[in-house]
């Protein structure tokens, strides 16, 4: 995948107060992650593997031709444990301009997972997914 401009993300700092909810039978709790510290270590783990330059930035900087800025806020977060398995959901709005891109990031795990890793998974599924939408619309 490689997008003509360079991505630049800002992360709304509502997504701070969604909770994690959590169904069916688990045991044992973890810590609860620092969201925008995930969000950046996910674009940056993504950055490695694209052609495509990525970056976190605080605020808004000023409008350019070379850079899209993506404003992303986490709507939802959903831990569903199961019988063999337990899979993170994590709904997240990526809006570019006046459009909105509502993605679905999703991890997976089938032994033991924290909610950092777990998040962690999900929104790099979830920006990757976004990506791939919108660089080859």
């Amino acid at each position: 995948m490689n997008c003509n401009k360079s991505i630049e993300f800002v992360f709304d700092k509502q997504s701070n107060l969604v909770k994690i909810v959590k169904t069916g039978p688990s045991i044992g709790e973890s810590k609860i992650p620092d969201y925008e510290s995930t969000f950046v270590a996910a674009v940056e783990e993504l950055q490695k593997s694209m052609n495509t330059k990525l970056n976190v930035e605080n605020t808004f900087g000023f409008p350019t031709d070379s850079v899209v800025r993506v404003v992303v806020k986490i709507e939802k977060i959903e831990w569903n444990f199961r019988a063999a398995d337990a899979i993170m959901n994590t709904e997240i709005n990526f809006k570019v301009q006046n459009r909105e891109f509502p993605i679905t990031g999703t991890n997976t795990v089938y032994w033991h997972g924290t909610k950092k890793g777990n998040l962690h998974k999900s929104l790099k599924s979830g920006i990757y997914q976004f990506l791939s939408l919108y660089c080859n619309q």
